[in-house]
């Protein structure tokens, strides 16, 4: 098997950091993300006669914050 080449090898670790950080994300700020996504991509599937549904959320909800360990005394 071919040994990749370093810059690849940089990408893909690069990649499966980011896919780690995201998975390691609150589910709000998931939901968040995806409602992001639906508004870029809405306008080109719009253009293509697409029907398009963008959720509604509050933008301006309130940050998740993780019970501290220390309340698990």
């Amino acid at each position: 098997m071919e040994t990749l080449n370093p810059k690849v090898a940089e990408l893909l670790a690069a990649k499966e950091a980011r896919r780690r950080k995201l998975a390691g994300l609150p589910f709000p700020a998931k939901v968040r993300a995806v409602v992001r996504l639906q508004r870029m991509v809405a306008p080109v599937l719009r253009a293509r006669g697409k029907q398009v549904r963008v959720w509604t959320i509050e933008e301006s909800a309130p940050q998740y914050s993780a019970p501290s360990t220390q309340d698990c005394d």
